[in-house]
């Protein structure tokens, strides 16, 4: 087959879900997918140009952004003059008229289901483009089980056009004991010595005011490390409860470096009320790191037994939960229960997810 997939969502120095997945997927089609050619959709800039590709993968330059109107009208003419027999859509971005089958990945209904935190222009483009996308795919794929009964819900889509792919934890997602390369890790980020940590973005549903509020009420005595945007109210919020000194914020983290800063960090947390997935729990999972989420979304299905959960939308029970994980952290037995959580998120494979999408692409 001759396969399309979109990555410009890719972008220098952005290394959210959707390109995560992206990058993994195509990553595993270098070996698993030498029966068929891939043509990647990418703009200028885009971090994949600075990887050499086999034969049977090529980059292919597009004029239009991730995300816009002139994309309606490019991609059918790309797509048409590539003469694929595939187009994949990673995300919620398609063209509605697409010259060949079509097959999408919708990783969550952020959009549907939380409006309220979205501009008009970007309401407007789900409302027109994606739902007619979503009729007019073959098939869709998703992320989870809690995702498929969102979308079959919400969308009024038949269960069996909705496959369930899990996102994947990538090899190098292991314990770090190196202490001379955390140290070095730990200095390129002026990290302290000891702290929890939270990676995120300031979106409102990531609930990252509600963590840094219930941090200030805990007892918790360790800075917390927040891999996001720098925001001034965070920092208001917590200078009022004489906590300000102890919240960082980090500058954006290679991802070939998290797998230290997960093993260094004593509690990681992830406080989002919405999640399609879910991969950064996961991934400190894979780390060792003991993991306080929300009990929320897909969160539960993902991480299963091995997290401290919480109500996301109480600042007490974060609090409570923070103080519980710090507490299992001297506990006797965490050496095994470290063991647990690394076998546990080991089953999550990148490269299993990529066969079940091959499999997905002959259906179609």
């Amino acid at each position: 087959m001759r396969i399309a997939i979109d990555a410009r969502m890719m972008r220098p120095g952005s290394m959210h879900g959707i390109a995560r997945y992206v990058h993994h997927l195509l990553e595993c089609f270098q070996g698993l997918g030498r029966s068929h050619e891939f043509f990647i959709l990418v703009n200028r800039n885009n971090p994949l140009m600075q990887i050499r590709w086999p034969s049977h993968m090529h980059l292919v330059n597009m004029r239009s952004k991730w995300i816009s109107f002139g994309e309606q009208w490019e991609l059918p003419w790309l797509l048409k003059k590539l003469k694929v027999d595939l187009f994949h859509a990673p995300s919620f971005v398609a063209p509605i008229f697409c010259p060949s089958p079509m097959l999408m990945t919708i990783h969550d209904l952020n959009h549907l289901v939380l409006p309220q935190f979205y501009t008009p222009l970007h309401l407007f483009y789900y409302h027109t483009f994606v739902k007619s996308c979503i009729e007019r795919s073959r098939y869709i794929l998703t992320v989870s089980n809690f995702s498929k009964a969102e979308i079959v819900r919400n969308l009024s889509v038949e269960p069996n056009k909705v496959f369930v792919t899990y996102n994947g934890v990538s090899g190098r997602y292991n314990l770090v004991k190196d202490e001379k390369w955390v140290d070095y890790i730990r200095d390129i980020y002026e990290l302290p010595k000891e702290f929890i940590f939270c990676l995120t973005n300031n979106k409102p549903h990531k609930n990252v005011h509600q963590l840094v509020r219930a941090y200030c009420f805990s007892n918790v005595k360790l800075p917390l490390v927040l891999a996001s945007e720098c925001d001034p109210r965070i920092i208001s919020l917590a200078e009022s409860f004489g906590k300000k000194h102890l919240i960082y914020f980090s500058k954006f983290i290679a991802e070939e470096h998290l797998p230290s800063v997960y093993s260094m960090t004593r509690v990681f947390v992830y406080p989002s009320t919405y999640e399609g997935f879910g991969l950064p729990p996961l991934e400190a999972l894979s780390c060792g790191a003991p993991v306080v989420v929300a009990k929320s979304a897909s969160l539960p299905e993902v991480v299963g037994e091995h997290a401290i959960f919480m109500d996301p939308f109480d600042y007490l029970s974060i609090a409570k939960a923070l103080e519980t994980a710090l507490s299992f952290t001297e506990n006797k037995d965490y050496e095994e229960l470290q063991a647990r959580r690394m076998g546990y998120a080991k089953k999550f494979s990148w490269e299993d997810m990529a066969k079940k999408t091959l499999d997905i692409y002959h259906l179609c």
